[in-house]
């Protein structure tokens, strides 16, 4: 098993253990609801939950040996980030998948990463840059495309992490969650994953260096490469 394969894993228990914050103090149910809700959010980005598809709270609990309350909270966020729609008298379904809203997300993301770039190189502690930094470096070009995803996933959660912006990190995780959808959709179609990663190195390495400058600007290259090779792959007339 490799570095990744074994920090995804590790990352599935860890949504399965308690979830604290530092100066917070939650009780049991919300902690459930934390757990809850990372658990249903990633069937719902990897679409293991399909788009589209009815949501059973019953069966979500079963699942994951939880009540209905942690379940019904974990899908109140969901619905505010645009990941399950409600109808009335039909029921809760997870939502569709648009490939052109893409590009509406990185509208957002790209100047918003630049911020979360340079607030990350005040507020990153050396700890967090090294896990990442072992992670990073334990990835190779011939690692299943779904395991590349995850761990492109978890370095812009780590960044959004390290901004110390509990708004800027809300925002930009719901536009994440987003893109990261349409990019499961299109999975087989996904361009230089290994390089993209490999661009994610540069940028943690401006923030060991507290480079502010160095870091923005190779964070928002970073979603404008990736932009421009998804168009070119998904709306190429060829």
């Amino acid at each position: 098993m490799t570095k990744a394969e074994e920090y995804v894993e590790q990352r599935v228990a860890s949504a399965m253990s308690a979830v604290s914050f530092v100066g917070v103090v939650e009780t049991p149910e919300e902690l459930l609801a934390d757990r809850a809700y990372v658990l249903i959010r990633d069937l719902l980005i990897t679409l293991e939950i399909a788009p589209g598809s009815v949501i059973n709270e019953e069966v979500l609990g079963r699942t994951f040996g939880m009540g209905r309350t942690p379940i019904r909270e974990a899908l109140k966020r969901l619905v505010l980030e645009k990941l399950v729609v409600v109808y009335p008298r039909r029921g809760t379904f997870a939502a569709d998948v648009q490939i052109q809203d893409l590009a509406l997300t990185l509208d957002v993301r790209i100047p918003l990463e630049g911020l979360a770039a340079v607030r990350a190189t005040r507020f990153a502690e050396v700890a967090d840059i090294e896990a990442m930094d072992s992670l990073l470096k334990g990835i190779s070009a011939d690692e299943d495309k779904k395991v590349l995803l995850d761990i492109d996933a978890q370095f812009h959660r780590f960044l959004y992490q390290c901004a110390r912006n509990p708004y800027l990190e809300s925002t930009l995780s719901q536009y994440l969650n987003l893109s990261m959808r349409i990019l499961h959709l299109v999975l087989d179609r996904v361009p230089n994953l290994p390089i993209h990663l490999a661009e994610q190195k540069e940028i943690l390495e401006a923030i060991r260096e507290r480079d502010a400058e160095k870091a923005e600007a190779t964070a928002k290259q970073h979603l404008v490469t990736f932009e421009n090779e998804m168009n070119a792959v998904l709306f190429s007339r060829d």
